[in-house]
């Protein structure tokens, strides 16, 4: 049973009021149109006319009619398929890029035409002879371009490829070739001509030349015996002047270019080692000979040579029987700046030390100069670098006065003193000593800073304290946190001074001692006064 497709329809008012679903078709009963929807516009929009521009089945049963008879199938890029038979009785036209046509046979009833690039009134038509029998026409597996004839023909050419390219490059013209016609030479002969590659040019150097004679602009030909007969050769357009007699002094010679390069002052010379059977090439009056190494040098030892600005190897040579009178100097000059005197070669050079100074030792030829382990110096000692350090035991020291600070002369910048280095825990350098401060050029006995000083006393390092100083004191006056302080066998004025009187007593004082209009007041630790004292003149 056929399968009917009925679309929904209504009147142009009804579809105007509608809102079709995207891609719905809707019929307006009205105008005979058919509508297609969006989703969104209402009334959607008209595709056609089913009475007008398309009609289906009007003609036959399974045709699509148009009223101008062109049809245009969009779709809007995407593909058009028939899955069945399709009978195009009219034209078809096809303007995309490419056809793509996938079946086995495509019959063509007369011929193909190519617009070619250009759009234009010139096509090629590929066409054929009206054949009376099935032809197949292969085209080969090669890439090239089809010839073709220049009259239509029902020879069939039997020539294989391999026999055409045989023709590759003749360039002969048909006169040429007939000249062949009627050539009567056998196979055999003209095979001596299979794979002559000569030209005619090159054939014609032969016309006219001789067995063992040179010919101008012709080619050599070698005599039975090998001969060739030359009035002038020339190598390069250089003609060659030598006899025949002069060459012939070559024969045999098996020299290499380098090796006849060294007779004609070759100026790399190498470094081959010499070895006693190598062959020296040297001029024996007038004739070239070889003489081994041994032979010269037998020569040269049997002779006396004066050798001039040369060195001789210690290591590889021993000089013996010469004498002081046979050589320029013959003596070594000794100095120590102001004395000189001439030691002679084979003589006795002596370095002598001085005691408890400088001490000399020699061992195998070598002269040692140095220190011994004692030392005296009985001049000054001065030393200028930086740092003298003195790793002794004992420091015994004549001067009774050190002075230290030599170079503080154009100011007061560094700190006078010393100090030395002790630990108390272990773990960590401690430094005490005493020195003049050079801020404020108050002498400070100071302890445990724990870095060492330099050319001040850091005051404020780490550690810094001021050290105890257990003594017998002597002085005129004292202060002590800036005061004066009273000497036990001198009088002193007190003025607005406390005297604490659990740690002093104060015995045989009366009025008589205390200055006029002077008031004496003893305080208890309250504060409240215990005794007044006044003047005699109050």
């Amino acid at each position: 049973m056929p399968t009917i497709l009925q679309l929904r329809r209504g009147t142009t008012a009804e579809n105007a009021a509608y809102t079709g679903s995207v891609g719905e078709l809707t019929v307006d009963t009205t105008l005979n149109k058919v509508i297609l929807h969006d989703g969104s516009t209402a009334g959607g929009t008209t595709v056609g006319n089913l009475q007008g521009n398309i009609q289906i089945g009007k003609t036959a049963a399974g045709e699509i009619d148009t009223s101008s008879g062109n049809l245009t199938i969009d779709s809007a890029g995407g593909t058009i398929t028939l899955d069945d038979n399709v009978t195009i009785s009219g034209n078809l036209t096809v303007s995309g890029t490419t056809t793509t046509v996938d079946s086995t046979t495509i019959s063509i009833q007369n011929s193909f035409v190519f617009e070619g690039a250009t759009d234009d009134a010139h096509e090629t038509t590929l066409t054929t002879i009206d054949p009376t029998a099935d032809r197949t026409i292969s085209l080969p597996n090669v890439s090239g371009t089809l010839p073709v004839l220049a009259a239509a023909s029902a020879t069939q050419i039997t020539s294989t490829p391999e026999e055409l390219n045989i023709l590759d490059g003749v360039t002969a013209t048909a006169s040429e070739l007939n000249a062949l016609d009627g050539i009567t030479s056998s196979t055999a002969e003209l095979n001596i001509l299979d794979g002559v590659t000569a030209t005619a040019a090159e054939l014609n150097l032969i016309d006219g030349s001789a067995a063992g004679t040179i010919a101008n602009s012709k080619a050599v030909i070698y005599g039975s015996s090998g001969e060739v007969n030359a009035t002038t050769l020339q190598i390069a357009g250089t003609a060659i002047t030598s006899t025949a007699a002069e060459l012939n002094i070559l024969d045999g010679v098996t020299a290499t270019t380098s090796e006849i390069n060294l007779v004609d002052g070759g100026t790399s010379p190498g470094t081959t080692a010499v070895a006693g059977g190598d062959g020296i090439v040297t001029n024996d009056n007038g004739t070239m000979r070889q003489t081994t190494v041994d032979t010269f040098d037998t020569y040269l030892a049997a002779t006396t040579k004066t050798l001039t600005n040369k060195t001789i190897s210690g290591s590889d040579n021993t000089l013996s029987n010469i004498g002081n009178s046979s050589l320029s100097n013959s003596a070594i000059t000794v100095s120590d700046g102001s004395n000189t005197t001439a030691v002679a070669l084979g003589g006795t050079m002596t370095f002598a030390g001085t005691t408890n100074e400088v001490e000399v030792s020699e061992s195998s030829g070598t002269v040692t100069i140095g220190l011994p382990n004692n030392v005296t110096i009985s001049g000054n000692l001065t030393v200028s670098g930086d740092t003298t350090t003195v790793n002794t035991a004992t420091l015994a020291v004549e001067d009774p006065l050190i002075n230290l600070a030599t170079g503080n002369n154009s100011s007061d910048a560094v700190d006078i003193g010393f100090y030395g280095l002790y630990d108390t825990s272990g773990s960590q350098d401690l430094y005490a000593g005493l020195f003049r401060d050079a801020g404020d050029g108050k002498f400070k006995l100071f302890k445990d800073n724990q870095a060492a000083p330099t050319t001040t006393v850091n005051t404020s390092g780490t550690g810094y304290a001021v050290a105890t100083l257990v003594a017998n004191l002597e002085a005129t006056t004292a202060t002590l946190g800036g005061s004066d302080i009273i000497s036990t066998d001198n009088t002193k004025t007190l003025t607005n001074k406390t005297i604490v009187a659990g740690n002093n007593t104060i015995s045989g004082l009366t009025s008589s001692h205390l200055a006029s209009a002077v008031r004496l007041q003893i305080l208890d630790s309250s504060g409240s006064t215990v005794k007044d004292l006044y003047g005699s003149a109050t």
